[in-house]
């Protein structure tokens, strides 16, 4: 009888590759960074410049003439007989006076070098408006250990600040000057031409420096606010990949009996070997 042909093992299905669904961030807290502007450069910075006693605090002596006779160390008399009062900065401040073109006048060494600017910051009382008050870099002052009250006439001077003497409430003011040649003196007195009322000047907490360098960065300032980068996660949810088909993993044949086939020439047949029989009686007739 012909086989029953056996039933057609379905194909297994073609995967269809799945979408992912995005995943669901994490509510995060941004991390601030620093925000920075852009490198701008502020002033250049400046080397201090030493001033000797700059507060005149440094006193060794009583007397109505401290100036003249060395009682305040690193600053000497040019002219008259300077005085020490209370100080704005501190305890103490040096007080000169000028009227019909004479007057008091102190220096000390603090050295200035051709082309270089400088930054001078004072604390500064006057009296007598019509006066003026000058600071000046010099070459040449002497000691005056004599109280005379004519200003020394020397040729080698530069003006770093003159004004008129507006300063009635003590005030801390700054000013700059670039050096025309080499100074190895600071020196500061009033000048007025009139008589009396004779002008008065005050002076406290001198510092000087020089202006140069290499520039500063400008300290970084609150950034405009920017929505924030959120930071990553320390553990960030896995993004999935869509599924890679792979080809069905055939499963092992079931074993079935194997169907003989019709062999091609029939095996022989050995006949069973038969044995003659001898008869002794006659023969056939």
């Amino acid at each position: 009888s012909p086989p029953t042909p056996a039933p057609p093992t379905p194909a297994p299905p073609t995967p269809v590759p799945l979408t992912p669904e995005p995943p669901t961030p994490e509510p995060t807290t941004a991390t601030p960074g620093p925000h920075l502007r852009r490198p701008h450069l502020r002033r250049p910075t400046c080397t201090p410049i030493a001033v000797p006693n700059p507060s005149f605090e440094a006193y060794t002596g009583t007397s109505g003439n401290p100036f003249n006779l060395g009682q305040i160390p690193g600053w000497s008399s040019a002219s008259g007989s300077p005085s020490i009062f209370g100080g704005f900065h501190l305890a103490r401040s040096a007080w000169l006076w000028s009227y019909n073109s004479r007057g008091e006048s102190i220096f000390a060494a603090v050295p200035f070098a051709v082309g270089a600017t400088y930054e001078v910051t004072m604390w500064m009382q006057t009296s007598n408006p019509n006066g003026q008050v000058f600071v000046k870099a010099a070459n040449g002052l002497q000691p005056k250990y004599s109280t005379s009250s004519w200003f020394p006439s020397i040729a080698s001077q530069q003006t770093m600040f003159s004004s008129g003497m507006q300063y009635q409430q003590a005030q801390e003011i700054t000013f700059s000057f670039t050096a025309n040649d080499n100074y190895a003196q600071l020196w500061l007195h009033p000048y007025w031409t009139g008589g009396a009322p004779q002008a008065e000047m005050r002076v406290d907490n001198i510092r000087i420096c020089m202006v140069g360098g290499t520039p500063e960065p400008e300290t970084p300032e609150p950034p405009t606010p920017e929505p924030p980068t959120p930071a990553p996660p320390t553990s960030a949810p896995p993004t999935p990949s869509p599924p890679t088909p792979s080809p069905p993993t055939p499963s092992p044949p079931t074993p079935s009996p194997p169907t003989p086939s019709p062999p091609t020439s029939a095996p022989p047949h050995t006949r069973a070997a038969h044995t003659r029989t001898s008869y002794s009686g006659a023969a056939d007739s």
